[in-house]
């Protein structure tokens, strides 16, 4: 005669499936999905742009005006309005002040990005 033993694990394990189902059934009757929120943009709200930025490469520099190749062509920036500062190498970049803030420099290339060049803009305040 066989032992009774693997049907009762047969069974044991059966009612195990059984009362996990029946909680799970449970748990999803009482809790069911969250609230769907639909999330609607009023652009019309939104300021009017005075303009859109640009990128390029500066490739030439003649009396007050920068000539920049950008994708949608070469583009000439009068500079007799603009407020241009010389930029000057920082020979100990441990030495900028905590909270300076900086402008990044860099691109992506296909595997990660490059940092190029790091721009620190020192305040009206900062000496």
């Amino acid at each position: 005669m066989p032992s009774p033993r693997p049907i009762l694990i047969y069974a044991g394990v059966l009612v195990v499936v059984f009362a996990v189902a029946l909680a799970i059934g449970y748990v999803y009757n009482y809790e069911p999905e969250r609230d769907l929120v639909e999330v609607v943009i009023d652009r019309s709200a939104l300021p009017a742009s005075d303009g859109e930025f640009t990128s390029g490469t500066v490739v030439g520099v003649s009396g007050d005006v920068v000539t920049i190749e950008t994708a949608q062509g070469t583009l000439e920036v009068p500079l007799t309005d603009a407020i241009v500062e010389a930029l000057r190498t920082l020979n100990d970049p441990a030495a900028a002040p905590v909270g300076v803030p900086v402008n990044l420099g860099g691109e992506r290339t296909a595997t990660e990005r490059v940092i190029s060049g790091v721009v620190l803009l020192r305040s009206a305040a900062t000496p």
